[in-house]
């Protein structure tokens, strides 16, 4: 019998009375009809199967990828300039671009513009209302006199009634007075107020006034500890104002002192801007019996 991969064994079936001879193993033809065979099938080989089932990809939920995404991709900036007067400077990060030509931020204690000055609200109606703007000597510097309800807010833009800037290192207090249809008066008095800096446009000009103790020990070309942020906020308006020409204006009591102080500023502000060497000039001004207090630095920008 030929080998074959294929091939099938009869089963035996012996009656009890009957002796049992040796099976003959024989190959057999399958069965037809209803005649049913037994038996088993080995099958054996080989055979090269190529799965060729689509697959899918999920992607993952979570980028491995993120914090060097987040590190090199180029990022927007809003500069809210009020955040610099609202918020604590120590939450907010602050991007430090170190150039001559670009303002740096920093936390602002200077007056620009108008100040405002908050008014109560009033039940009853109000004939006529003052405000009145007084210096430390009690002197009044400034009257505003409206009829009618007053309004939450006035603007006042930091002069005087002729029209002079206040003065740096001066206490202001501020008193509102409200009269009704009879004539019966209401006084709200506010707290004093020292003035420190100023930022104002004066004659085609632009001035940083800063009271000196703000800057410098008292009597002395010490610059304080506090100095320097605010030295590179004078800087800033000097970056966004220049046209010509920047000229350094130190007021004291004494000629020298306003001399050193002026040259000391003179080489602040050329340390911090790139300026020509004939731009920056200084003007001494020393004023015999000027009061410490009164003692400030102004710098005109042209």
């Amino acid at each position: 019998m030929e080998d074959s991969i294929f091939s099938k064994t009869s089963p035996i079936f012996v009656r009890a009375d009957e002796t049992a001879a040796p099976p003959e193993t024989t190959a057999t033809e399958p069965r037809t009809g209803d005649s049913h065979g037994l038996g088993e099938e080995v099958i054996t080989g080989q055979v090269d199967v190529k799965i060729d089932d689509a697959k899918f990809f999920f992607a993952p939920r979570i980028n491995p990828f993120a914090p060097i995404e987040d590190l090199l991709a180029p990022e927007s900036y809003v500069f809210d300039e009020a955040l610099y007067r609202s918020v604590d400077s120590m939450t907010v990060p602050h991007h430090f671009v170190r150039s001559s030509y670009l303002r740096v931020p920093v936390e602002r204690d200077f007056i620009y513009d108008d100040i405002m000055v908050f008014l109560p609200s009033f039940e009853s109606r109000v004939a006529t209302w003052e405000l009145v703007v007084s210096n430390s000597l009690g002197e009044t510097v400034r009257r505003v006199v409206q009829k009618g309800q007053p309004p939450a807010l006035i603007s006042w833009d930091g002069r005087t009634d002729d029209g002079e800037a206040i003065v740096t290192g001066e206490i202001y207090s501020f008193t509102f007075n409200a009269y009704d249809a009879q004539g019966n008066q209401t006084r709200i008095p506010g707290s004093p107020q020292r003035i420190n800096a100023m930022v104002f446009e004066q004659d085609d000009e632009w001035v940083v006034s800063i009271a000196a103790d703000q800057v410098f020990a008292e009597g002395t070309v010490t610059l304080l500890g506090d100095a320097p942020p605010r030295l590179d906020e004078a800087v800033n308006i000097v970056k966004e104002r220049f046209r010509k020409e920047v000229v350094v204006y130190v007021y004291t009591e004494r000629e020298k002192l306003s001399s050193d102080r002026c040259a000391v500023i003179r080489d602040e502000i050329r340390r911090r801007i790139v300026l020509p060497e004939e731009a920056v000039k200084v003007a001494p001004r020393f004023i015999p019996g000027l009061k410490p207090k009164f003692s400030k630095i102004e710098i005109h920008v042209l």
